[in-house]
Parts: C-alpha cells; structure tokens; sequence
C-alpha cells in the first residue's frame, strides 16, 4: 500500500507542469546561463585589461580540471535558491489534497502513515532531479566558459575524489529533504500549500540569522549543541570534512545525528498530526 501510495503522489506531481518547472527546472538552467554570461563578461573585462598591460605581467591560462569543477559544484548544490523554489514542490505535495479536498476520498484507501510517508518519499525522489540538473548544468556551463576563453580542459578525477564528490551530493540530498520535511509537517499543520512554502522558509531564515550569533553567545559551531539545534551548520561542517578540512571524526558523527534528527523529527511529527484529523470534510 506504501508503494500505491508514493506511486499516485509521482503521477499526480508528474502533471503539475507549472509546478514541476518552477521548482525543478528554473534554478539549474537560470544559474548555469546567468553564470555563462557572468563568467564571459568577467574574461572579457580581463583580456582588456591584459592588452594594456605588459606582456611579463600577463598570466596565462590554467587548463579546467572537470574533476574539480564536479566537486566544487556537488558541494554547493543544497544554496538557498535551489531550497526556495524546490519547496514549491515539496509544499505543493504536502498539502494539495487540502487544497482539492480530496482527503475524504483517498484516506479511506490506504493507512495514514502510508499517505504521509508516500508523499515524504515522493519528495525525497523528486528533490533528485534539481540537484541531478543543476549539477549538469553548472558543470556544462562551465565547459562552454572554458571554450570561449579558449582554456583547456582536462579530466582529473581520482577514485578518493570520486567518492568524496558522492557522499557530497548525499548530504546535499539529505539537507534538501531536512527543509522538505519542515513543508510536509507545516503542510499537515495548517492545511495550506502557502503554510507549507512559508514556514520551512521562516523557520531556515530565522536559524540562519541565529547562526550568525551563535559566536557572541560563546557557542563554537562544532558543538554537540550546535549542530542538534541548527541543521545549516551540521550540513556545512559535513561538506568540509568530506572536501578534506581537519574536522574531527566525533564532531562529523554530531552533524550526522543533527541532520537526521531534523529529518525523522518532523515526518514522524506530521504523521501523528495527520492520524488525529478529521478529514471526512475535507
């Protein structure tokens, strides 16, 4: 019955076509063309200021490692942007059936947990093309930016390296379903797709700029209390350890346990939630 229910939440997600291309087409295509652009304009700013320049201080131009590139990339995909416009998504599946009322049609069908978790590991699945895409697009601008600069391109990408680059898109992974999972609860909770979209946001913003204080308050960002309480940080001391900063292996199993807690949390939150409402009207 799990599987009818992640099945119907994909197929139903899969005709939302204004949905589907706001939230996963918009970012990965709109950075990689915005960063074209940026990139070419910068080179020429540079080959202007190089023609006036003597020819001993003009530096040449380093080949583009793809390896590198991938990596670097991989450890930037769960940004801001990328976290608005995919909740979008997450919201939309969270609390459509509000929306429609059609609770009082498919509840009766299936297990609450069943339909609360159907519509979790949906998310969990969709939130893999945005990353997958935006990786694409942003390597594959950066190809095109190494073209027109006449660079050369090399492929550098070591087994150590390779993997590295994985556990990375898995951790991104993982903080896109920790705000994903804030939406599905918020969605639950107020039995609104606006609810669902703005909460997880007020909520990420309002960690975010409590982070930022977190060093006035004398807390050290690799504390046990830092990283249960603020999700961002766990993520970003993830990303460094596995880029090869000297982060201890005690405080990369805390960022684990806060970024699954504020995973499992808030579905398991909204599953209790979903199981005591009464959806015969709605």
């Amino acid at each position: 019955m799990l599987i009818d229910a992640i099945r119907a939440e994909l197929f139903r997600f899969s005709r939302n076509g204004t949905v589907w291309l706001w939230s996963l087409l918009v970012i990965p295509l709109g950075s990689a063309i915005v960063g074209i652009f940026a990139r070419q304009f910068l080179m020429t700013s540079l080959q202007k200021a190089a023609a006036s320049s003597p020819a001993s201080l003009v530096i040449p131009k380093a080949a583009m490692n793809l390896g590198d590139v991938i990596t670097d990339q991989t450890a930037q995909l769960a940004g801001i942007n990328l976290l608005a416009f995919f909740l979008i998504a997450a919201a939309t599946i969270s609390a459509s059936d509000y929306r429609w009322e059609s609770w009082r049609l498919i509840r009766p069908r299936n297990s609450g947990r069943n339909l609360i978790l159907g519509k979790g590991i949906a998310i969990a699945v969709i939130a893999l093309v945005p990353l997958s895409l935006h990786l694409v697009c942003e390597t594959f601008g950066r190809i095109i930016s190494a073209s027109l600069e006449n660079r050369s391109i090399v492929i550098g990408f070591e087994t150590k390296q390779a993997g590295a680059t994985v556990l990375m898109f898995v951790v991104a992974w993982l903080r896109t379903l920790q705000v994903a999972a804030l939406a599905l609860l918020a969605g639950v909770a107020t039995r609104s797709i606006f609810g669902g979209y703005v909460v997880p946001m007020a909520v990420s913003a309002g960690t975010f700029l409590l982070a930022g204080m977190l060093s006035g308050f004398g807390w050290d960002a690799n504390q046990w209390r830092t990283l249960l309480l603020f999700p961002a940080k766990a993520h970003d001391v993830l990303q460094s350890a596995l880029a090869g900063g000297p982060i201890p292996a005690a405080t990369n199993v805390k960022a684990i346990i806060g970024l699954m807690f504020w995973l499992a949390a808030p579905t398991a939150l909204a599953i209790w939630l979903f199981e005591r409402q009464d959806l015969s009207k709605e």
